[in-house]
């Protein structure tokens, strides 16, 4: 049984490290096509900048709220391990288990 709870927790991680690889790649990779800022700060406004450099300044006012919106994609692999692991749980209960053991009628 226990093999069969690493097995499922193991896999339920990996899949719930998907969706974290998916924003930070997204985070990580870079755009250099130019845009003109027309944010809220008097100096910079007209200015041909990256786009990466106005998420950066849209994001420091931001700090607050993005902190709990990205807080679901470190707990999904946590949660998924749990919930693999809680399957077999269930599933050894039931019998189900993971062995090497074969048997040949002779």
């Amino acid at each position: 049984m226990r093999n069969l709870v690493v097995v499922l927790l193991l896999f339920g991680f990996i899949v719930g490290l998907v969706p974290l690889g998916w924003y930070l790649i997204g985070e990580m990779t870079t755009n250099t096509s130019g845009v003109v800022y027309s944010g809220g700060y008097e100096p910079l406004y007209g200015v041909t900048m990256s786009e990466e450099f106005v998420d950066s300044m849209n994001d420091s006012f931001n700090r607050r709220t993005r902190g709990l919106s990205t807080l679901w994609l470190y707990l999904v692999p946590i949660a998924t391990a749990a919930l693999g692991a809680l399957t077999g749980i269930v599933l050894g209960k039931f019998g189900f288990a993971l062995t090497r053991r074969r048997t040949r009628e002779v």
